[in-house]
């Protein structure tokens, strides 16, 4: 589904250098671009691993997830996952260095 509701901000003036040198061919790989590109399809692959799970949710708060996911133009799936993830990296944030008794 489509957003058209997106808006950027438009770039500083040391972005637009970076942007325009790339272009022109500023900048060259270093070292072995093989290797690295292994490691980071490899970091990514592990980074998306899914895994399936089935919950009972009230009615009333999956109707209203539906209508949030319907503005945002994005299944109510992925808004739940994306609700899941966001507590739980947020949550891992605030109990760092804290000890569990």
């Amino acid at each position: 589904m489509e957003n058209d509701n997106l808006e950027f901000d438009a770039l500083s003036q040391e972005e637009t250098s970076i942007v325009d040198a790339a272009q022109q061919g500023g900048f060259s790989a270093i070292g072995d671009t093989k290797d690295r590109a292994k490691y980071w399809k490899s970091a990514v692959k592990e980074t998306i691993k899914r895994k399936s799970i089935h919950l009972k949710l009230q009615e009333r708060d999956i109707q209203k997830i539906r209508a949030i996911a319907y503005e945002k133009g994005i299944p109510y799936q992925t808004l739940i996952g994306s609700i899941i993830h966001q507590y739980a990296k947020n949550n891992q944030l605030s109990t760092k260095g804290k000890t569990s008794v």
